[in-house]
């Protein structure tokens, strides 16, 4: 911006004002007693405005709303009342005088958009109200059941492969499997394609897609085209347990798409419930395929049961157990309302605006001590750049920290350990020619459908060819 000529007059703004203003005045004495009210429209004044007002008028006892235009003739003016207990009165106007019918549906207006501020006011200092928890199926299928699950999906695949018809009609019959209470049958399923990689990559980029650009039949049967996008978090915590559900999010929603510049009239809707790498391991994503069409229904999606994860967190926060926690915080954009490109030009804006508003909200729930937030990003990159990320630069202050005390990287050498429980590798860090292990920091697989743990292990290796240190891996014998 330049300087303003001082001969030049100012503009004004091109959004006008709100119609009503409401507001506060200091005087000599400090804050005045009274409120003011600002009428920008015709007819244009200014008033004040007080609570707690009795004044008699014909309607001050009935319940419904009521409201009378009196006149002072001591003080030669007019007087607005209603049976809320407000009164106007100190009316200056600016232009043509109205009349009194005028001026009390004015008034009356104002009323109401006064109890609508007041509403926000409430809702902004003790939250948004609660909405409807919707927990996704997680009843097992018999194991005969399964089996017979895991067959048809298996052939429904090769079907697909060969036959237009059935590949058209193929996402459909896996979305079904992926919503419902058995994950056992889409993993079977997958690792049973092994020897076939065209059928085994089919199902796996299907079920990635159907999650990323999920499709909700609205009862007027309607459809809504989304995809799944996420912002990165991580923070650390001294006590035990993580909560997962922070109903303070929802108020990112606006920040977050004019941050993004999407457009005014395309949805853009925050998930409040946030998923840490555990748990989309545990049900190896399957259950963010009920993500969109409980959003899309205005209700909050549940992984687990509320009361008992909650019961369990309560009593996991009363320990000390200091840990990191990567997490993601998903949300939906209407289709196409949000290139990546544009997503790219304003990621950093887009961090500025929202990191307040996450700190805020997760500070409601559950005490934290460092926090770190990652740019947006569509589902898939979001998880794979959160989990790079991440790996970095735990294993790179471990590396760190146990150079400055060994005089460098030269003597450093490698070994990791693949832990199911883990989800990753552990990787050990020791002194060339030496069995023990001074430092361990853990290197995760990206939370997938399928995870890939070759993947996992390349990226590790190219980490720490990177940094010069050789690396082996022990193979765990099972006797």
């Amino acid at each position: 911006m330049t300087p303003h000529p001082r001969n030049i007059r100012i503009k004004g703004k091109p959004q006008a004002p709100n119609r009503f203003i409401f507001g506060d005045a200091v005087d000599e004495n400090g804050l005045e007693e009274t409120e003011y009210l600002i009428h920008t429209a015709e007819p244009a004044f200014v008033c004040r405005l007080v609570g707690n007002d009795f004044t008699e008028f014909p309607g001050r006892e009935q319940e419904e709303f009521a409201s009378a235009l009196l006149f002072d003739e001591d003080d030669n003016r007019a007087v607005y009342v209603c049976n809320r207990g407000l009164r106007l009165y100190d009316f200056t106007f600016s232009g043509e005088l109205p009349t009194g019918a005028r001026l009390l549906a004015v008034c009356d207006e104002a009323m109401e958009t006064y109890e609508r501020l007041h509403e926000s006011y409430a809702e902004r200092d003790v939250g948004p109200k609660p909405r409807e928890m919707r927990v996704g199926p997680t009843q097992p299928l018999p194991p005969s059941e399964r089996s017979r699950a895991i067959r048809e999906l298996k052939e429904a695949v090769r079907q697909a492969l060969s036959n237009p018809l059935s590949r058209s009609q193929f996402p459909m019959l896996l979305q079904g499997v992926l919503q419902g209470g058995d994950q056992a049958v889409f993993t079977e399923s997958q690792l049973g394609l092994a020897a076939e990689p065209l059928a085994r990559n089919m199902l796996v980029d299907t079920a990635r897609d159907l999650i990323a650009f999920p499709e909700v039949m609205r009862k007027d049967g309607s459809v809504m085209e989304f995809e799944l996008w996420a912002l990165p978090f991580a923070f650390s915590r001294a006590q035990g347990g993580v909560w997962w559900h922070f109903p303070l999010l929802e108020r990112l929603e606006a920040p977050l798409a004019d941050a993004l510049a999407v457009p005014e009239k395309a949805i853009l809707w925050i998930s409040p419930t946030v998923f840490t790498a555990e748990m989309l391991n545990e049900r190896s994503c399957q259950n963010i395929s009920h993500l969109a069409s409980v959003m899309d229904a205005g209700c909050d999606f549940a992984p687990m049961d509320y009361d008992a994860s909650r019961a369990t967190f309560e009593a996991a926060r009363k320990t000390q157990d200091p840990q990191l926690v990567l997490a993601w915080i998903p949300f939906l954009v209407e289709r196409g309302a949000l290139p990546m490109d544009v997503a790219r030009q304003h990621s950093r804006r887009a961090l500025d605006a929202v990191m307040p508003l996450v700190q805020q909200a997760i500070g409601a729930e559950m005490e934290y001590g460092e926090a770190e937030l990652f740019a947006p990003l569509p589902w898939w990159e979001a998880l794979r750049a959160g989990v790079q990320a991440w790996n970095r630069k735990r294993l790179g202050l471990t590396v760190a920290m146990l150079a400055s005390r060994a005089g460098g990287l030269s003597d450093l050498e490698a070994v990791a350990e693949y832990q199911p429980e883990l989800q990753g590798y552990e990787v050990g860090l020791k002194l060339k020619g030496r069995d023990e292990v001074l430092a361990r920091s853990a290197w995760l697989m990206v939370p997938d459908v399928a995870p890939d743990r070759e993947a996992c292990w390349e990226d590790l290796c190219s980490c720490l060819r990177e940094a010069d240190i050789p690396l082996s891996e022990t193979i765990v014998k099972l006797h």
